[in-house]
């Protein structure tokens, strides 16, 4: 009986303490990873670089735009650093939702969101990871760190998203 109270301590421990710690950490891993970039980084606008964030939004265009599924794949495989400690991710956008195929550690699965404008700010809405790897990963937890990036670095370069939308392989955004 004494085995089934420690068994049930650990899972809970794991689930409620241990599990959102890492994933909070390996967001904050790969969101270091994308603001800083390779040294000597630098944007090129419409083409996939290895620019670091502050780079990469300074570039940006004011008003619509497009980012197709090709485009994030082929900034993803040009960047392997950039999403590490995950091997692989894949992105498609569905309408209203961008899906994602990640493996890390041999573990794949499915992360799925829909992204909104909130309060000037953009969000990750209803963020969910399935398959094996959500049993070790919180997709919330590990989405909050690169949110908080992206939002301090538009706001520290005076810029602002006021329009999001997923179309079918197409993100489409509206800077100011």
């Amino acid at each position: 009986m004494a085995l089934i109270w420690i068994v049930l301590a650990l899972v809970l421990g794991y689930q409620y303490f241990l599990r959102p710690r890492v994933s909070e950490e390996v967001g904050r891993g790969i969101g270091r990873q994308i603001g800083a970039g390779p040294p000597g980084a630098t944007a090129v606008p419409g083409q996939a670089s290895s620019a670091a964030l502050p780079t990469a939004i300074a570039a940006l265009p004011s008003g619509e735009l497009r980012l197709s599924e090709q485009e994030a794949n082929a900034y993803v495989a040009g960047n392997p650093q950039a999403i590490a400690p995950l091997d692989s991710v894949r992105v498609r956008f569905v309408p209203g939702r961008v899906e994602t195929d990640v493996s890390a550690f041999g573990v794949g699965g499915t992360a799925s969101t829909e992204l909104a404008v909130q309060n000037g700010r953009i969000v990750a809405v209803n963020p969910q990871l399935d398959g094996p790897i959500g049993s070790f990963i919180s997709l919330e937890d590990l989405v909050r760190p690169l949110e908080q990036q992206l939002n301090d670095q538009l706001a520290a370069q005076g810029r602002r998203i006021t329009d999001v939308r997923v179309e079918r392989g197409m993100l489409v955004v509206t800077v100011e």
